[in-house]
């Protein structure tokens, strides 16, 4: 069986090319930059100079509305749903129907993200058509509105702002086409272009965790049976990479009180890795989902050094960590703090969370867990 290891997931040929594309890129710029000063005469002063990085920041701000926009209007063009819509810390997002805005921290290091939604289940071809339309729109759109924005500044309405406002739309489009998989696990939109063509490995990860969405986007664990056993092929096939070893942490709902001894089974090489500062976030939810299902299962205390191994899952995300202090709290038949960290999980996942979403299959896991070390101290 095809194994994918981490090893794969390098590219030195697309940095090479990535880094190659940004220089001619640069160059281009510098060449821009430097005509359009000589002609217009520009003059360099410290208060210029600062109305430029103030322009620059403002031009990426833009920017990145316009390509996260441009996703969502390729994906609205291909008959999805939009989720929400992160632009930095604002968050529009559908809680429980309703659209609402959200002033939340993005997860993962990423610094914008539509996270779209199949409404009806389509065969993987048209979805494959499709995800490329939703991928492509983001980059797109930040190409033409910057190319627009140079031709404009350049020939027609010389315009440092517009110059500068250009040359970010530009970066930013170009910097998304690279192919690049972050450290902390995110896949840049060349990325996923790639995997989707069928370049790389990993395509059958992106339909399923679309087609999971499609059938249960509260994540509860109301997901057909042929669904969930293509997610165990997948998480078994994929065997070391973090973004397909995290849907672990999705499918936990489905397994915890109905088949936590398969689901231990799924975890086994998965679980409780020494952290190698990358997709660290990734980690500590499949961390915290192995210990959820030892803990159903009745092995949280029997499982060798699991103490230690708990205290792996780092502080990086404040839900992991509040159900690391739970299940801690747990192995030291200390029932009255493990209930006060299961409520802080709760409280840090709010009405909205940028990695778990309305939180609906955590509350119901968390609510569950309580409900039994509740019932154990009544007994």
């Amino acid at each position: 069986m095809t194994q994918f290891t981490e090893k794969e997931t390098v590219q030195p040929k697309s940095k090479f090319r990535t880094q190659g594309v940004q220089a001619i890129f640069g160059l281009l710029m510098g060449v821009l930059i430097s005509s359009f000063m000589l002609r217009e005469e520009v003059s360099i002063t410290i208060l210029s100079a600062l109305f430029i990085l103030l322009i620059a920041v403002i031009s990426f701000v833009i920017s990145l509305m316009v390509h996260e926009t441009g996703h969502a209007v390729g994906g609205k063009l291909g008959g999805m749903e939009v989720m929400n819509l992160s632009y930095g810390p604002l968050v529009y997002a559908k809680v429980n129907g309703k659209s609402r805005m959200f002033f939340k921290l993005p997860a993962l290091g990423y610094i914008g993200r539509a996270m779209m939604r199949f409404p009806d289940r389509i065969p993987e071809e048209e979805m494959r058509k499709k995800l490329l339309r939703l991928i492509y729109a983001g980059p797109v759109s930040n190409m033409v509105t910057g190319g627009v924005a140079l031709v404009f500044a350049y020939f027609i309405w010389p315009s440092g702002a517009l110059l500068t406002f250009a040359m970010v739309s530009l970066f930013l489009g170009l910097t998304n086409l690279s192919n690049i998989e972050t450290p902390t696990g995110v896949l840049t939109d060349g990325k996923m272009i790639a995997i989707l063509n069928g370049k790389e490995p990993g395509a059958e990860v992106i339909f399923v965790s679309y087609q999971l969405l499609q059938e249960d986007p509260t994540g509860t664990g109301r997901w057909k049976k042929e669904t969930i056993e293509k997610v165990e092929h997948i998480i078994k096939r994929y065997s070391d990479w973090p973004l397909a070893a995290s849907l672990l942490a999705t499918l936990g709902p489905y397994y915890y009180t109905s088949d936590p001894e398969r689901f231990l089974e799924l975890t086994k090489g998965r679980a409780f890795k020494k952290r190698m500062n990358k997709a660290i976030v990734l980690q500590d939810m499949i961390d915290t989902a192995a210990a959820t299902g030892l803990y159903f299962a009745g092995k949280l205390h029997e499982e060798p050094d699991i103490e230690e191994k708990i205290q792996l899952i780092s502080d990086k995300n404040e839900v992991s960590r509040h159900m690391r202090d739970a299940y801690l709290a747990i192995i030291h038949d200390e029932k009255k703090e493990a209930l006060n960290a299961l409520d802080k999980a709760d409280q840090a996942i709010g009405e909205w969370h940028p990695l778990y979403l309305e939180g609906a299959g955590e509350r119901k896991v968390t609510q569950e867990i309580r409900n039994r070390l509740q019932l154990d101290e009544v007994l």
